[in-house]
């Protein structure tokens, strides 16, 4: 769980989705750099993306000002097609094989000097979470399917915000079944 202040709070939720995003969106993509307090990380540089990443923040915001504790979750969630064939006819369906679920704390600081710790504690929190990601990365591999296609993304994902009522497990249970939840974005 991450601590952030509210002022920070777009930019901090936007910069850990898209570095994920960076490091499991296995397509052809440009990349660029983005700054967040003193650090600049690569992401994915696609209008299409920023846009769907910005909508879940302000989502993200509205859900987090409606709950008396000021703390939300959401969920990144990456997804393999798999295609079940039987005599006549062939059936697809959507599989998880990665989720990433990011709990974060809202506070407001009441003056200058708290507002500064804040920062620098976000700053260095912040770090800390970068490289926790890359590590995650870059170590856990052997559950990513294989790439069966030449176009576009191989693997849609779907970003989930958490009702105030929902726990992870009734949140992921929602977001994996089709008949409650919004199709993946690929």
């Amino acid at each position: 769980m991450a601590t952030v202040e509210r002022s920070l709070l777009r930019d901090v939720l936007s910069a850990i989705l898209h570095t994920i995003l960076f490091h499991r969106v296995f397509a052809n993509i440009r990349p660029r750099d983005i700054d967040i307090l003193d650090l600049t990380i690569p992401i994915i540089d696609d209008p299409e993306l920023d846009r769907l990443v910005e909508e879940k923040v302000v989502a993200f915001m509205r859900a987090v000002d409606s709950t008396p504790q000021n703390k939300g979750q959401i969920g990144l969630m990456f997804y393999e097609k798999r295609t079940k064939r039987a005599w006549f006819t062939s059936s697809s369906s959507d599989v998880c094989w990665e989720q990433w679920a990011i709990t974060i704390n809202v506070v407001t600081n009441s003056n200058e000097k708290e507002m500064q710790r804040s920062i620098k504690s976000t700053e260095k929190a912040l770090s800390s979470l970068f490289l926790s990601i890359l590590r995650t990365v870059n170590e856990r591999k052997d559950h990513i399917p294989p790439i069966t296609t030449s176009d576009g993304n191989p693997f849609p994902y779907q970003i989930v915000i958490s009702n105030a009522s929902d726990t992870w497990g009734s949140m992921f249970k929602r977001m994996l079944d089709p008949s409650t939840s919004a199709s993946p974005m690929s």
